[in-house]
């Protein structure tokens, strides 16, 4: 009987050492019920703000008043244009591709965050949240997904621009050039770039996936341990932790800019004569 009561008595005690310390997430979130998870919940929510963002921004840019929001939708439009006019260096062809890479972006750039806003709430007001609410990008599902439309999208530019047969002949028996060795080289790197675009799928997602999960890491290890160093004055400490914040704010930025950026090299890579 007494051998029981220690044997509960050290379980209940190991218990309670697991939950102490931060609250450092799994690569594979837990399920909710019915296959949701908390980043599903995150991604709805998300999903719904962006909606009824779309539908206020809407009346203000068809109305003739001036407002903020107004000039500020103008002017995020206006900086996309110019970028892209700039990177394509055509002006049909960056209107042409106007709304895939401006929607990419404004959902890693946005989506990032509001996953940081998740995690402040989570790590400074109540961790509560945080077993309902997880960033969506730090779930491998949601950045696959955004690779894998990259990927169909300059795959459909390419079969568009030089037809479907071409663009096949390319990848896996390119047997053209002068001599015979040329020949040989030419297949080979059709063949590279067919093992290419599998890469290109995996480093994409695993590139945003990789930054958001070690951002929800760093930012809950450091405001942990500020904390402990102050139980009193409201844990004053967690202040120090404000710095990985901004950073964090620059990396979401960044991602969203590295990953648009890599979508317009692939487009103009599918439409470049092989």
């Amino acid at each position: 009987m007494e051998n029981k009561e220690i044997q509960h008595t050290n379980v209940e005690t190991h218990t309670e050492t697991q939950h102490e310390g931060p609250h450092i997430p799994t690569l594979q979130w837990q399920n909710l019920g019915y296959w949701i998870t908390p980043t599903v919940i995150t991604t709805f929510i998300f999903a719904i703000l962006v909606v009824l963002f779309s539908i206020v921004a809407g009346k203000k840019l068809k109305s003739n008043k001036k407002s903020r929001l107004k000039t500020g939708v103008l002017t995020y439009l206006k900086f996309a244009d110019d970028y892209l006019r700039w990177a394509f260096g055509d002006k049909s062809v960056a209107r042409k591709y106007f709304p895939l890479v401006v929607w990419i972006f404004s959902i890693i750039l946005f989506g990032n965050l509001f996953g940081l806003i998740i995690d402040w709430i989570g790590a400074s007001i109540t961790p509560t949240i945080l077993e309902y609410l997880r960033p969506m990008h730090s779930d491998l599902n949601t950045t696959l997904v955004l690779a894998t439309i990259t990927v169909i999208s300059f795959l459909a530019v390419a079969i568009k621009t030089h037809w479907a047969w071409h663009t096949v002949k390319w990848y896996l028996f390119n047997f053209t050039w002068k001599t015979l060795p040329e020949k040989f080289i030419n297949v080979f790197v059709g063949w590279l770039h067919f093992i290419w675009v599998p890469a290109t799928l995996t480093s994409l997602s695993l590139r945003l996936f990789g930054n958001i999960f070690a951002w929800i890491v760093l930012i809950s290890v450091i405001t942990y341990l500020w904390a402990m160093m102050s139980e009193s004055f409201l844990q004053a400490w967690r202040l120090l932790s404000v710095p990985f914040w901004f950073f964090e704010v620059f990396v979401a930025f960044v991602q969203s800019i590295v990953f648009a950026a890599l979508i317009i090299s692939y487009i103009n890579q599918a439409k470049e004569e092989h």
